[in-house]
């Protein structure tokens, strides 16, 4: 769920990433995170992801993140 573009959205970037499909790191764990908006605007990028994921025997969990806690209040 990204497009090759010389130039990219930064400097060095070649790669520009959906905002529904968004790699990144998880507690060590390289993963892609899929928002579940993608699977009612566009069914079929939704199956492709999910196809795919199966396919090449990829984990597929459904979660929600939750940002970490803020620190307490000093005072």
């Amino acid at each position: 769920m990204s497009s090759f573009r010389p130039g990219g959205a930064t400097p060095g970037s070649h790669l520009s990433y959906s905002p529904w499909c968004v790699p990144t790191t998880i507690n060590g764990v390289k993963c892609v995170v899929v928002n579940r908006d993608l699977r009612d605007h566009e069914v079929m990028a939704w199956d492709f992801v999910m196809n795919f994921a199966r396919d090449n025997g990829l984990q597929i969990a459904e979660a929600c993140l939750v940002p970490d806690a803020a620190p307490p209040a000093k005072g």
